[in-house]
């Protein structure tokens, strides 16, 4: 039964005897067919008060019903199926159109042999085939209830009700059905996924965090795992939102146990959190649990380096704690942007004092107090307009007025003052390569992972040219930001090494990079920069080895092929030390000028690297010439992930360790980011879901984007499929590998 049937107390029985005459007359031969409508003509007329009839009422065949005559032509008419054009002079008869209908429109056969729904459009010109079953139309209605994060009860809503009766659909479920049906969706999808990660042993690198809700009070943790596919397409999937009763280290250990067995995972890479000091100890707890259990294979380099602080968490800390010196002058400045936007008039008002000083309209954001991203952005827009705050100032007594009232037992902090835009001048230009760090490290959807060392470096490079600086307060703050740099990360040189390992696997950086940046931080040829590299590549050689250990027969192929030489790992040092010597030009790092970036240094100092005779792998990788593309358009991004997938039948072994190494999160953004969505589950219209229905919700809303994304992604590779596959049975392989049916 198809959607377009409608209720049985709706149907016409004349219609019904009309569709029975006319379904009884496409049987008849056409000669009787043609005498029957003109006997049946000529008694209608007959009976009649001898008034002619219109051109409508003589066409009585049943074609009519399936063709339309053209408004400029009346001898001529076009099919509702496949628009075709026929001739249908108003002398001739209709065999033509019925032979059309018969033989030629195979769209007519496929309306004709299907129970379909009839869509006429306002003007009635035209005519849509479309068949809908009830299942189909269930499932969408539940799909669009969780992709809209719509209230369950919005499916027995007079709206929806209304919706469906109008568009002749069927009659909608009630709320316990469209649940139920959602929780089937659920536990479905789920299984699939749980048998492609046991089958496949997938490695992953996972995120979590807690979030309290401000409804309920109760608190859920969200665990998501990474990884990147057969396909070198980064996939994010939330694969627990639990309700936890603390915030303990043990509770934090025990729930993320208890989801990675439920979904049979046993080998994880990194797992990224904040810097709260209960994660440090329910990841030491975890580590042993897991250990026990999954054995030494569970973890790489010994787990050593599983712990991966939120870079993104660490720079909001130290941010947070230099605008707390200067928080009157932001203060001010938050108040007269308050202002501005409380109400149309003053608006307004504002506006004219823009105009009058010949300033550039835009809009005037107004900051979130606890995100200090959103404080940098309203300052920086605020110094636009600082000479419309002053003429507001000057000449608005209402605007005045406002900074004398009381606010908490204290009189408003404001207007701002000269002092104060100097200050918020100096603290924009300070935190400018703070909130490009940020957007870089922050980034969820696609890889960043060989991104962020280099954006450390920047920041740090960048702090210790400012407390060298001549303004002695800049100076001052420079120096206290930077200790704060220290404390956070532990010393740079504790740094996870992962992260500068995954600069390497970019293939426009390898070593060089590295060893330009240990250079910049710690002096050229000092002990620090040689012991830095040293270490880095002992963990490239580590990861090397026990990934060769893994995929032994892959290991043996792909070594057979290499030449062996007898270049260590003291010669590559030197050629990348060779790139490091050459005499580099600081960039002005005053107030005045810009801030010195590391990628706009490497490329001013990379060159071609000769291809050298290599052990392995890893040494040939390195000692190869680094791609540094010229071609490249202004903001046309790199893009490593595709030079894996076409290299990875050259460096099988170090692919699924780039594999890896480019799933790894180094902020905790991804896990974040799903409260965002739960505090629309959590209102307090919905507070009475139970934390299951919530984990529900949750995660079938993500794997259904995540789905929906895969398919777009999958439809942008396809001019690589077309380059790289030339036959019709390869091409329908690869469309089913991406998840593209047609």
């Amino acid at each position: 039964m198809g959607s377009s049937s409608l209720p049985e107390e709706d149907v016409d029985l004349d219609t019904n005897a009309e569709t029975q005459d006319t379904e009884d007359d496409s049987r008849i031969p056409e000669n009787r067919k043609k005498r029957k409508e003109s006997k049946e003509a000529s008694g209608k007329s007959s009976k009649g008060k001898g008034k002619a009839k219109s051109k409508e009422e003589r066409e009585r065949s049943y074609v009519w019903e399936h063709f339309t005559r053209l408004k400029d032509n009346i001898n001529k008419c076009s099919c509702h199926y496949c628009g075709k054009t026929l001739a249908c002079p108003t002398t001739s008869g209709t065999s033509n159109l019925q032979k059309h209908l018969t033989f030629a429109c195979k769209q007519f056969k496929v309306w004709q042999d299907s129970e379909m729904q009839k869509i006429l459009n306002p003007d009635g010109s035209h005519l849509m085939a479309g068949k809908v079953s009830i299942e189909v139309v269930r499932e969408a209605t539940n799909e669009m209830l969780v992709l809209g994060q719509m209230p369950l009860s919005f499916i027995e809503s007079i709206a929806w009700r209304h919706f469906t009766t109008k568009c002749n659909l069927y009659k909608p479920v009630s709320r316990r059905t469209a649940t139920r049906d959602i929780y089937e969706m659920f536990v479905k999808r789920k299984e699939e996924m749980r048998k492609w990660m046991r089958a496949t042993k997938q490695r992953v690198s996972l995120t979590t965090d807690i979030w309290t809700a401000h409804v309920t009070g109760a608190s859920y943790m969200v665990i998501t795992c990474h990884f990147v596919d057969a396909n070198w397409h980064l996939r994010k999937l939330i694969i627990g939102f639990k309700y936890v009763a603390d915030h303990k280290g043990a509770t934090i250990a025990a729930v993320l146990s208890s989801c990675l067995d439920e979904w049979g995972i046993e080998k994880i890479f990194t797992i990224t959190v904040d810097n709260a000091t209960a994660n440090t100890s329910a990841l030491q707890k975890f580590e042993r649990a897991f250990r026990a259990k999954n054995g030494n294979n569970a973890f790489i380099l010994d787990a050593e380096m599983m712990h991966m602080r939120c870079s993104a968490h660490i720079i909001n800390l130290i941010v947070k704690d230099g605008l707390h010196e200067i928080n009157s002058h932001v203060e001010a400045v938050r108040n007269a942007v308050t202002f501005v936007r409380s109400s149309t008039k003053r608006l307004i008002s504002f506006d004219q004092r823009v105009d009058a000083s010949n300033l550039s309209r835009g809009s005037l954001p107004l900051d979130v107090e606890t995100r200090w991203n959103s404080t940098y952005l309203m300052l920086k827009k605020a110094q636009k307009f600082r000479e419309a705050f002053d003429r507001m100032e000057a000449e608005d007594k209402i605007y005045n007025n406002y900074f004398l009232e009381m606010e908490k037992g204290k009189k408003r902090v404001g207007p701002p003052t000269y002092l104060d835009w100097v200050e918020i001048e100096r603290m924009v230009k300070f935190l400018n390569f703070f909130y490009t760090a940020t957007l870089i490290v922050s980034a969820s959807t696609s890889v960043n992972s060989y991104k962020c060392y280099g954006e450390i470096v920047t920041i740090e490079k960048n702090m210790i040219l400012l407390s060298q600086s001549n303004d002695p307060e800049m100076r001052t703050r420079a120096k206290d930001m930077k200790e704060k740099f220290d404390k956070y990360w532990e010393g740079f040189k504790n740094i996870n090494k992962l992260l500068i390992v995954a600069t390497v696997f970019d293939p426009t950086k390898k070593m060089q990079f590295a060893q330009l940046c240990f250079d910049k931080v710690y002096g050229k040829d000092s002990v620090d920069s040689k012991e830095m590299y040293d270490s880095t590549y002992s963990v490239l050689t580590s990861l090397f080895k026990e990934y060769s250990s893994m995929f032994p027969k892959v290991s043996t192929d792909a070594s057979s092929s290499n030449t062996v030489g007898s270049n260590s790992a003291s010669a590559s040092h030197e050629q990348a030390t060779g790139y490091a010597e050459e005499e580099l030009e600081n960039t002005d790092a005053s107030l005045g000028g810009g801030f010195e970036r590391m990628q706009c240094v490497y490329d001013e100092m990379v060159d071609e690297l000769g291809v050298h005779d290599a052990q392995d792998e890893l040494d040939m990788y390195l000692k190869e010439k680094a791609e540094h593309p010229k071609s490249n358009m202004f903001g046309d991004e790199y893009d490593v992930m595709d030079w894996w997938r076409r290299n990875s039948g050259k460096f099988p072994i170090l692919s699924e360790i780039a594999r890896d190494v480019f799933a790894m999160q180094v902020s905790s953004v991804a896990s974040e980011s799903a409260f965002s969505t739960s505090g629309r589950m959590l209102e307090p219209s919905r507070s009475c879901l139970s934390h299951y229905t919530i984990e529900v919700l949750m995660c079938t809303d993500q794997w259904m984007k995540s789905e929906m994304k895969l398919k777009e992604q999958a439809a942008m590779t396809l001019s690589y499929i077309y380059a790289d596959f030339v036959t019709q049975d390869e091409l329908e392989k690869e469309f089913g590998a991406l998840g593209v049916n047609e």
